[in-house]
């Protein structure tokens, strides 16, 4: 089927399930023409590349599921399970439900010769390599799990299609986006015949449930409430449900990424008072008791001054209803993640800056305030703002031609007797960090893209120095899908240093 003809499916089995009318039920499906499918509580334009997809005639469309952005071409294989939750004895959806969830799968693997094993939070893996991604949602007394299995694997053409699919690998954990997942065709040598996949999982899934599956086709009732509503999933209004975006001009963001997956809020606010005109809460994560949850704390928030003991006590008394329940993500994070929103207000409070400056400015170890105090003496900028054909590109030094923003942002350095020096590679950086610790350097000023920030933050943070970092402009290796190239220091384009920011930052160190 179409993506939005499976993402509708999805929705009316969970829904028709809830109400009795239907039996518990195993789903294989298949895309044609290929999709990317964003998670419930993503933004399309953060997720995708939307100009490559529609240019090659790839489905764009959100799952009614949580979790990351995906690739499904042709190949590939998804099953799912739709339930009531009294058949495993469950209230609220766990990791150890995933991971029962997850066991035919492994099974059917196993019994094609392929040595496979859940990996929390909820993938399945072999030998360390991802073979299949899941998740799921609920409504009422039923749920839905669903997971993909990698038939085969056109690693170039999801790289294209998707901004994130390197975020949540680690970098100097690998070398190549392969060292992390895996498909039959790598493990067997071939692609077996997809009826055969499905009956080996349907075996399995009759063996560790101990349940017996019997075939059909949709009922009548299921096929007009698809014909009703197809073309809701594929309007704009379900495409673009989570779209941030338009309010570009007057928005605050905070993030906080964990094991669990990233939570951020994006937060349109009145520039005179911090009202809350608006707010939106995205991420790859999975959320319970009913996606539309996520929906109630937005709505909670929204007409309130943003004030951080207000915010505070009405997440904290959100939870505390258990309203809201996402496995590896609680409280804690959610605060974390509107602590960096509160923390680029004062930003702007304090030192003069219009809120759209302050989503630029990130910080690790410290506030913004308490940072500049201790007169950071140490600036470390991007390779990649240099020119291509440069003789220092991948060096650290720069000799200051005037050709680029890193020569103007080593002039800049010092004349603030500030030392600078090019980052040339993830290695690079955590050698200099290092060094630097060992140094007691008091702080230092960073220029790098947002998604870097995001992925390395523990990295960042686990070194103990207190830093300012600035976004930097232009297209990066992220938007190219050429992160692995950059990790290694051979990234073929050139960025720019947001010369006009960093010397507003200088400028209230004086």
């Amino acid at each position: 089927m179409s993506a939005a003809e499976n993402m509708a499916l999805d929705e009316i089995l969970l829904e028709l399930r809830s109400k009795d009318q239907i039996p518990n039920t195993i789903r294989f499906l298949q895309f044609r023409p290929r999709a990317v499918l964003v998670g419930y509580h993503q933004c399309v334009d953060h997720e995708i590349r939307r100009d490559y997809c529609l240019s090659e005639g790839i489905d764009i469309n959100r799952r009614i599921t949580g979790g990351g952005a995906i690739y499904f071409d042709e190949s590939q294989l998804g099953w799912e399970i739709i339930c009531d939750k009294g058949f495993f004895d469950i209230k609220i959806p766990t990791v150890e439900l995933f991971k029962k969830m997850c066991q035919p799968i492994i099974y059917a693997l196993n019994s094609m010769g392929i040595g496979a094993s859940f990996r929390p939070r909820n993938d399945i893996e072999v030998r360390g390599r991802k073979i299949s991604g899941t998740g799921g949602t609920d409504r009422d007394n039923a749920f839905l799990f669903q997971g993909t299995l990698l038939t085969d694997f056109d690693v170039e053409g999801m790289i294209r299609a998707l901004r994130i699919p390197v975020e949540k690998l680690k970098a100097k954990e690998i070398e190549s986006l392969k060292d992390r997942v895996t498909c039959l065709r790598w493990e067997l040598g071939y692609v077996p015949d997809i009826s055969y996949i499905k009956k080996v999982v349907a075996d399995a899934i009759e063996k560790i449930f101990n349940i017996r599956l019997l075939s059909g086709n949709l009922s009548d009732l299921e096929r007009r409430l698809l014909k009703e509503r197809v073309s809701y999933f594929s309007s704009k209004r379900w495409i673009d449900k989570v779209s941030p975006g338009s309010y570009e001009r007057e928005v605050v963001q905070g993030f906080h990424r964990t094991e669990g997956g990233i939570v951020k809020f994006t937060a349109v606010l009145s520039q005179r008072d911090y009202l809350i005109r608006d707010i939106y809460i995205s991420g790859d994560f999975m959320s319970f008791n009913g996606a539309s949850s996520i929906y109630d704390l937005e709505a909670s928030l929204r007409g309130v001054r943003f004030r951080w003991d207000r915010v505070r006590d009405i997440v904290r008394e959100f939870f505390s209803n258990n309203r809201l329940y996402i496995p590896g993500l609680g409280l804690e994070e959610f605060l974390k993640a509107l602590w960096r929103i509160f923390q680029r207000l004062k930003i702007s409070e304090e030192y003069g800056f219009d809120l759209s400056t302050c989503n630029h400015i990130s910080t690790s170890n410290g506030s913004f305030g308490d940072i500049l105090k201790k007169r950071p003496p140490m600036m470390l900028l991007p390779y990649c703002s240099k020119p291509i054909d440069c003789d220092l590109r991948n060096s650290p030094d720069c000799d200051m031609c005037g050709r680029c923003t890193v020569g103007e942002a080593y002039q800049m350095a010092k004349e603030m007797g500030m030392d600078a020096l090019c980052i040339t590679s993830f290695e690079h950086l955590m050698e200099e960090l290092s060094e630097m610790r060992r140094k007691g350097i008091r702080a230092y000023i960073g220029c790098c893209c947002e998604q870097f920030y995001m992925k390395h933050l523990e990295d960042f943070e686990s070194s103990s120095i207190p830093a300012i970092l600035l976004h930097i402009k232009d297209t990066t290796c992220y938007d190219l899908g050429k992160v692995f190239d950059a990790y290694k220091g051979e990234f073929e384009n050139q960025t720019q240093i947001d010369i006009e920011l960093l010397s507003k930052v200088l400028q209230c160190i004086k």
